[in-house]
């Protein structure tokens, strides 16, 4: 072999090399997640604070019954849920009147309209928390569904740990073929972007996140950070508005309740496109340069090794095989089973069969899509979510029209807490 081979061969054993210590990464990472179980020590009853549980809802009336049946069959002593229906045109509003029949410590409230300068999400909750009772609030999606010790769980562990903010990681429930494949890998590359050893790290501002499926805050962490009017233009107001904990000076910790709760996130093929498209450019602040860098990552740990085995196995198939080519064949082959060995690691953490692993290449590439897609719409400043249109005015909510719209919130607080 001539030098530039040889040279070659050595970098891309350094990749492999690099990829087998991702191993002592990942369970380096998996030391600042503390797992939490169903068996774990619940809340002293005679001192559990009062929760307000608030549920934010736009056409989910495919999915709200099973989340209501578990929320309301929690092993909590004093808890109240909020349904806020956020301008559903489905019967959503209807089926958690009939549910609030039933369960006098359930609540319907109804958005009318979206103002100028918010996401439709985060006004939701804006808007319901106005109503909420509790020393403590529990954000989680529609989505969601709990084990009866879910609430009992994470407030003892905030409680204990001292926590202003508690948010927890779900098991994955995927059902389609493109769910089971794709749901796990994008994950991952979220984690990537924002690593748990500083995400639980108190002292590293920055690195902080949040899972808006499940967020936990006291009410007086909520209200110093500006609660959700400060994130009000974010399509992922989850890790902004673990940042501004964090950079408040308040305590957040990640946990996996992969045993206490499960989400079902999106069911279709366009959905999970749109939906991780949306997660990544307001986790990426709509800049495009962590986008880019993790899409390079994925190329070189991902795709390379893909690419050599089909460019080593052309060339023995043709008979024109060299020693270069057959050498960087069975070194994609051993690259891609240090690869799938990591992950054979993680699926099982988000309840994902390891046979899934067999269709990594095509999360691979889908996830490659999302962040090209992701990388345009920071450039654009456009997106679709649930039926409404975003643009670049979203951006600009620090505009004359989202501070009038603040002004009407305030107003509307104040109207609200002289009734009570």
């Amino acid at each position: 072999m001539t030098l530039w081979q040889l040279s070659i061969l050595g970098a891309y054993g350094f990749l492999i090399l690099i990829t087998l210590s991702r191993h002592w990464v990942c369970s380096y990472q998996q030391r600042f997640l503390r797992l939490l179980k169903p068996t774990d020590c619940g809340i002293n009853t005679e001192t559990a604070p009062l929760v307000s549980i608030l549920v934010p809802a736009k056409d989910e009336a495919d999915k709200i019954a099973a989340c209501l049946d578990s929320l309301c069959n929690l092993n909590y002593p004093a808890y109240e849920i909020l349904v806020v229906d956020d301008r559903s045109e489905d019967a959503t509003a209807e089926i958690v009147r009939e549910y609030a029949e039933e369960h006098p410590h359930l609540r319907l409230v109804q958005v009318e309209e979206l103002p100028t300068g918010w996401t439709g999400k985060t006004h939701a909750l804006q808007y319901g928390q106005r109503f909420a009772r509790g020393e403590w609030l529990l954000f989680v999606d529609a989505d969601t569904t709990h084990h009866p010790e879910t609430l009992s769980v994470t407030m003892q562990d905030a409680l204990t740990n001292e926590l202003d903010m508690l948010t927890a990681l779900p098991s994955l429930k995927c059902q389609s073929f493109w769910e089971k494949v794709i749901q796990p890998y994008a994950s991952t590359c979220l984690v990537i972007l924002f690593p748990l050893s500083k995400a639980n790290n108190h002292d590293h501002r920055e690195g902080a996140w949040g899972n808006g499926q499940f967020i936990l805050i006291h009410r007086d962490a909520y209200n110093q950070i500006g609660q959700h009017r400060s994130v009000r233009d974010k399509f992922v107001e989850d890790i902004a508005l673990a940042r501004r904990v964090r950079n408040a000076g308040l305590r957040l910790n990640i946990v996996s309740a992969a045993n206490l709760f499960s989400v079902r996130m999106y069911s279709s093929m366009r959905q999970i496109i749109r939906g991780w498209s949306r997660i990544f450019y307001s986790a990426s602040d709509c800049k495009p340069g962590k986008l880019v860098s993790l899409l390079i990552f994925i190329a070189l740990f991902s795709i390379t090794p893909y690419a050599l085995m089909l460019y080593g196995g052309l060339k023995m198939w043709s008979g024109t095989e060299t020693s270069l080519s057959t050498t960087l064949f069975y070194m994609g082959m051993i690259h891609e089973l240090i690869q799938l060995s990591l992950y054979a690691r993680i699926y099982p953490q988000t309840r994902t069969k390891r046979r899934y692993l067999a269709f990594r290449l095509c999360a691979v590439l889908s996830m490659c899509y999302v962040l090209l897609r992701t990388i345009r719409m920071c450039f654009t400043h456009k997106v679709n979510w649930r039926g409404t249109t975003y643009g670049l005015e979203l951006q600009r909510s620090l505009a004359l029209e989202a501070g009038s719209s603040s002004v009407k919130l305030d107003k509307d607080d104040d109207q609200i807490q002289q009734a009570a």
